[in-house]
């Protein structure tokens, strides 16, 4: 890079995390009451010809040079404190995205050259981990040189993962189908689990998927039917519009695409889903930048059913897509109060007597939505990778909960946390998990981490790691929701389960069909012979209590007992009674 890359690379590596933390513009302290390393530190950095900003653990902004500032176009008191997607709302499922993920995950330096849309220009970008967490960005304006080289234009109208035409080249032949008066349809497809790929295995395996993707799409291209990639995990068909054609029907030869599985990078092979949205010029607007955001409002409607999904738009569409992003914009803010909280529910053991633990259980009371379902705002956490800053706020609640619940109760009871497969297969979050524990000083034998029997999950070495981790540290690991899937049957060896929920869809079905109580009966005898812990979830009758108790299955939790209590008061009705003496299992208070 420009400016004395030695210097800079040393200062990175080697100087103290004070240095850091002095040269940030917003500290307390007068820049001559720092030291001259402090001065040193940022007489550097804004002096430099590169732009340069720090980004904290939650990917906001602590810090933003000068150059940066002019070159973003936006000054650091309108920047500090935002995320970055803030700042770049284009930067979702972009390869920039990408990039700062992998150092993350990696931990190592990643130095590259990128083309920016929002700016038309290009880059070359060094981005630097930081001990602390969250990374240091260098940057340098290469636009001249790549010009120079004559290789921009080539650049700039393809994609260079795939070869496809990128979002500018797609807009143009848009542009140029819309002048000449033509009729024609935008589908907007979405991979849906490109970013669980990525997680479970590596970046090289999603990159190998959306190659195949292209791959397939492009044997449906032909002189009217354009194929691009919008970027990360979004592509676009525009397609010209012929006399009486029906669109449901290329629509079907989009989704068998996605029929077969791909193979990834390592040779295992995996199914790929994919959400589709049509749009279409003039139908639904005589307007290209209405189609677009049309066409991905549909694709979010798409979304709603399982599996690889196609949706027109329709105008009532627009309702759900304003709190789609309602939502997200909140996920990217504080949620302190946000209206975030969470309920506990209990599980119930020895007969129906005593506590044995409690499930932590996210909700949100939206400021302008009100109620949320967590279903819904999970959802959109996981798929705008917002997921891990709301775990991370719920885990900072529930542990001074119990840190309280400790002093003042001698608390001393199993809390269930569930984390999604994104979660478990993602180091850098297990690392801030175990960091949080220790902050706190909860002991591991307090937790268990619940991960849910998903068709998609899949053996993955970094979800193992992860998992042995929390084994060896002593937290509890089990798995929700069993014996509705298929796939985590034959992990149960192999993944380190220290405790099997059985699904509700079982315990409804007791007194009603024979056939499940059946499987049901086998899925108790499964873990009693894995000697794994069991317990019967949305237990709601006295007659399933009983089905369970006479088959060894004694641990409940449901409405039978109780509901998803607030903190308040599941501590006034189960931990001020009376009968609590701090001891592992508590006498509950009947009502």
């Amino acid at each position: 890079m420009a400016v004395h890359d030695k210097f800079l690379n040393k200062m990175t590596t080697e100087f103290s995390q004070e240095i850091w933390e002095s040269a940030k513009v917003e500290s307390k302290t007068p820049l001559a009451d720092r030291g001259i390393g402090s001065i040193t530190a940022e007489t550097v950095l804004e002096s430099m010809t590169d732009g340069f900003y720090l980004l904290d653990e939650y990917m906001k902004f602590d810090y933003i040079n000068e150059i940066a500032e002019n070159a973003i176009g936006m000054r650091r008191s309108e920047i500090l404190g935002k995320s970055v997607r803030e700042v770049f709302p284009d930067l979702q499922g972009s390869n920039l995205e990408k990039q700062y993920q992998r150092v993350l995950q990696t931990k190592a330096c990643e130095e590259f050259d990128e083309y920016l849309g929002v700016f038309d220009a290009w880059f070359h970008i060094k981005v630097i981990p930081l001990k602390r967490g969250g990374m240091a960005i260098f940057f340098q304006n290469i636009d001249q040189q790549k010009r120079l080289e004559g290789k921009l234009t080539d650049f700039a109208y393809s994609d260079d993962l795939t070869g496809l035409p990128n979002r500018r080249k797609m807009t143009e032949i848009a542009v140029s189908l819309k002048q000449q008066g033509k009729k024609f349809s935008f589908f907007y497809i979405n991979l849906d689990n490109l970013k669980f790929i990525n997680a479970l295995y590596n970046y090289s395996s999603g990159d190998k998927v959306v190659v195949s993707v292209a791959e397939r799409l492009q044997t449906l291209a032909d002189s009217r039917c354009h194929i691009g990639r919008l970027g990360g995990d979004e592509f676009i068909v525009v397609r010209e519009s012929e006399p009486a054609e029906r669109l449901d029907e290329f629509a079907e030869k989009l989704l068998e695409i996605f029929r077969e599985p791909f193979v990834l990078a390592d040779f295992q092979t995996a199914y790929v889903s994919a959400s589709i949205g049509i749009a279409c010029i003039p139908f639904d607007t005589g307007r290209l930048r209405e189609l677009v955001v049309f066409a991905e409002t549909a694709m979010y409607e798409a979304k709603k059913n399982r599996g690889p999904s196609y949706s027109f738009y329709r105008p009532k569409m627009n309702v759900n897509r304003e709190r789609r992003v309602l939502i997200e914009k909140s996920l990217m803010s504080s949620l302190e109060g946000s209206g975030f909280y969470f309920t506990v529910q209990p599980q119930i053991s020895g007969g129906g007597i005593n506590l044995s633990g409690i499930e932590v259980l996210a909700r949100w009371n939206h400021p302008v939505l009100g109620e949320l379902s967590p279903l819904e705002f999970i959802e959109v956490a996981e798929q705008s990778g917002t997921i891990a800053h709301l775990t991370t706020h719920l885990l900072h609640g529930v542990f001074r909960m119990i840190k309280d619940w400790e002093a003042r109760y001698g608390w001393d009871v199993k809390a269930a946390i569930n984390m999604t497969p994104s979660l478990l297969a993602n180091p850098v979050f297990f690392e801030g998990f175990f960091n949080l524990m220790e902050q706190y000083g909860i002991r591991p034998g307090l937790l268990e981490v619940e991960l849910t029997e998903h068709a998609e999950m899949a053996y993955s070495e970094t979800t193992m790691r992860n998992l042995e981790l929390c084994r060896e540290k002593g937290i509890s690991i089990a798995i929700d929701d069993f014996g509705t899937g298929f796939s985590m049957i034959s992990y149960l060896t192999q993944f380190p389960i220290n405790k099997i929920k059985i699904d509700r869809y079982f315990i409804r079905k007791i007194g009603e069909d024979a056939k499940s109580e059946a499987i049901l009966k086998s899925l108790i005898q499964l873990a009693q012979s894995i000697q794994c812990e069991l317990l019967a979830e949305g237990v709601e009758r006295p007659e399933e209590v009983e089905f369970l108790k006479k088959h060894s299955c004694t641990v409940f939790q449901g409405y039978y007992y109780d509901k998803p209590l607030r903190v308040e008061g599941f501590e006034t009705k189960y931990l001020q009674h009376e009968l609590f003496g701090g001891k592992k299992n508590i006498q509950i208070p009947w009502d």
